[in-house]
Parts: C-alpha cells; structure tokens; sequence
C-alpha cells in the first residue's frame, strides 16, 4: 500500500510539472505571448521613430515657410504650379 500512494504522488507530481510548463510556455500569459509582445512593442518603436522623423520634417518645413520667402516662391512654384506675371511656362509631355 506504501509504494502504492508513492507511485501516485511521483505519478501526480509529474503530471503538475507537466501541466505547469505547458502553461508556462503555451498559456496566455506564457513565453510565446511575451515573445509576441515584444516583437509588437519593436514594430510600433520603429513605427514611432518613423513618426517622429516625419513630425520633425514638417516642423522644419514650417519653420521655413514662416521665415524664407526663397521657400514660398519655390514650394508657390512647384507645388501650386503657379507664375510670375510674365514667365513663360513650357508643359513636357512625358
């Protein structure tokens, strides 16, 4: 009867220790979701710094359009396609 309860215990212990590193490496909250976390938390930094580079040119171009009046003409130029009173404008089919 001894060695019968102690084969149940060794029996249920292996069966805890089995359950336990399914759950830890399978579960919810277990290493393969934190390794997908972290993968998403590289993507959106990467994403943010991407943003942050885009903010940075705006506000540089803003800075320029209030100060340069060089800049107002050529973005009134190239952007808008507007002229002077009296420039030629040659259209390039292409």
């Amino acid at each position: 009867m001894k060695t019968f309860k102690r084969t149940m215990l060794r029996v249920f212990f292996a069966v805890e220790i089995c359950v336990f590193v399914g759950v830890y490496l399978f579960g919810p909250g277990g290493l393969q979701a934190m390794i997908a976390l972290e993968r998403e938390n590289r993507q959106l930094d990467a994403e943010i710094m991407h943003l942050k580079d885009e903010v940075a040119d705006w506000e540089q171009k803003i800075v320029l359009w209030q100060s340069d009046d060089f800049y107002k003409e050529k973005v009134a130029r190239e952007q808008l396609q507007m002229a002077r009173a009296g420039d030629e404008i040659f259209y390039i089919d292409g």
